[in-house]
């Protein structure tokens, strides 16, 4: 895909947030409907409602892509791009009435993210990362941290509840070897670090939804995101990521994951 087209999708992915926002904001002030998904997950009216829309806007202006959304599943194209839609990336925090859930959009090819959103909603930012472009914030670039030592680094993770016995040991071991820990970013922990206020990124139990938006929006920050494995991230990749905006303590880190 050449870049010209690349830019022109990313204008669409904007215009997609654009129509996400209006209807979570409005159901942030109460009114929506929530029920529990087969695997024990919450879903509300409003994840459905955002991903519906999204859905119905590009099949009106690219009939040919593939969409992959969390409630609605997958209508994949045979061959082309594939939009990768979260309408609610952080549906508890979205429960609770805590603005760090957001909506992630995703343009990829042959498995490989080129563009992706993280839009939050209540806060009025958005993230845009594109290939062989800069990422930015509200139209600024932004830029990753220096990290001198892992035992300076700032990290987050989304819910230490999600780990099982294994990743919990791995876990434990990576924040043993961090100055600081911080929980229940969702999202907006992962944009932050690109904008070069966090160090590392950790989660498991993740989809695809969860993590292709977020792997444009680090690397054109100047950040490294991957599996646990060290691999890039894929629409085959597995549920585990590591994110730095250092490369070298990704580099330490991923050492970390290996031992335990």
């Amino acid at each position: 895909m050449d870049q010209t087209l690349i830019d022109e999708l990313a204008g669409f992915a904007g215009r997609l947030a654009d129509a996400s926002g209006p209807i979570i904001r409005r159901a942030h002030q109460g009114g929506f409907s929530s029920e529990a998904k087969a695997d024990g997950s919450p879903v509300t009216n409003v994840d459905r409602a955002v991903e519906d829309r999204l859905r119905a806007m590009i099949a009106a202006s690219y009939p040919d892509h593939g969409i992959v959304g969390e409630e609605r599943g997958a209508t994949a194209a045979s061959d082309g791009p594939v939009w990768v839609i979260d309408p609610i990336d952080g549906t508890l925090p979205f429960l609770a009435g805590i603005p760090v859930f957001g909506t992630l959009i995703a343009l990829v090819e042959d498995g490989v993210p080129l563009i992706g959103i993280i839009d939050m909603p209540v806060t009025a930012e958005r993230w845009l990362g594109c290939r062989a472009r800069p990422t930015t914030r509200n139209g600024t670039a932004v830029r990753v941290r220096p990290c001198g030592s892992l035992a300076e680094a700032l990290m987050s993770t989304s819910n230490p509840d999600f780990y099982g016995v294994d990743d919990g040991a791995a876990f434990a071991r990576l924040k043993a070897a961090v100055c600081w820990t911080v929980y229940g970013g969702s999202c907006l922990a992962y944009a932050q670090l690109a904008s070069g206020r966090t160090d590392l990124g950790i989660d498991v139990a993740l989809d695809p939804f969860d993590y292709l938006a977020l792997v444009p929006v680090i690397e054109g920050a100047g950040g490294v995101v991957s599996d646990w494995q060290g691999a890039p991230l894929t629409m085959a990749s597995g549920s585990r990521i590591l994110a730095a905006g250092d490369a070298r303590r990704h580099a330490e880190a991923m050492a970390i994951l290996a031992d335990a």
